[in-house]
C-alpha cells in the first residue's frame, strides 16, 4: 500500500477521503496518513477519524510520501501545489471507479475526478477537479481548473483556474479565471477574469 496525504481538510478534501476509500474497495491501493490543512480544527465533527497532521505551511514531505489536492478554489491549488512541489512533493491522479472516460482523454498531473464522464479526445490540464460532472468530446480543460456537481462542459475550450458553478452549463470558450456561478449557463464567449451569472451568463461584479 503507498501512503497518501489529502491537501486540504475542506468539503473537497473530505470528496477525496472518501474517493480514496471507494477506490480501495475495488483494488486496495492507498494508506491514507492524514490530512494537512492551515485549520487543524477542520476535521472536528466530521466523523472522519484520521487526523490532521500538520498546517501546510509547516509540512516536509518524506520520501514515501504521495499527495492528492483536495482544494476547490483555483487560485489556492495553484498556491499550494507550487510550495509543496517545491519541497519535492509528489502528486497523483485519482479516477472514481464509477467515471467513465474514454480510452483517448489525456489526464495531466494531480487531477481528482469524482464521477461523471469525460468525452473522448478531451485534454484535462494538471490538478483539475472534475466533480461527478459531464465533460464533451474534444474539450480542453486548462490547469488549475474546478468543475463542481452536475456541471455540463459541452464547449472546446475552458482556460487556467477557471471555477464552475453545480449545475452551469457551459456552452461556449472561458477564459482564464472565470468564475461561473451555480445554474448558469453561457452562450458566449467569456474573457478572461470575469465572474458570470445567469441564463444567458453574464458579468457581474464581484
Amino acid at each position: 500500500m503507498k501512503r497518501i496525504i489529502i491537501v486540504g481538510a475542506g468539503g473537497f478534501g473530505r470528496e477525496a477521503y472518501y474517493l480514496i476509500k471507494d477506490i480501495n474497495r475495488v483494488n486496495p491501493t492507498w494508506e491514507i496518513k492524514g490530512f494537512i490543512d492551515d485549520y487543524v480544527s477542520s476535521l472536528e465533527d466530521k466523523h472522519i477519524h484520521t487526523p490532521v497532521l500538520s498546517t501546510i505551511a509547516d509540512y516536509i514531505p518524506a520520501e514515501e510520501d504521495w499527495f492528492v489536492l483536495g482544494i476547490a478554489f483555483p487560485k489556492g491549488k495553484e498556491k499550494v501545489v507550487n510550495l509543496l512541489k517545491a519541497r519535492g512533493a509528489r502528486f497523483v491522479t485519482l479516477v472514481h471507479p464509477t467515471a467513465s472516460i474514454n480510452e483517448t482523454v489525456v489526464l495531466g498531473e494531480g487531477c481528482v475526478i469524482t464521477g461523471g464522464s469525460i468525452g473522448d479526445c478531451s485534454r484535462i490540464g494538471n490538478f483539475v477537479h472534475i466533480a461527478v460532472s459531464m465533460v464533451g468530446q474534444d474539450v480542453e480543460i486548462g490547469d488549475f481548473t474546478t468543475t463542481t456537481a452536475f456541471a455540463n462542459i459541452a464547449t472546446s475550450h475552458v482556460g487556467k483556474r477557471v471555477f464552475v458553478g453545480s449545475h452551469s452549463v457551459i456552452l461556449n470558450e472561458l477564459g482564464d479565471d472565470v468564475e461561473v456561478v451555480t445554474g448558469s449557463v453561457v452562450f458566449h464567449k467569456i474573457k478572461p477574469g470575469l465572474r458570470v451569472m445567469g441564463y444567458p451568463a453574464k458579468k457581474i461584479d464581484f
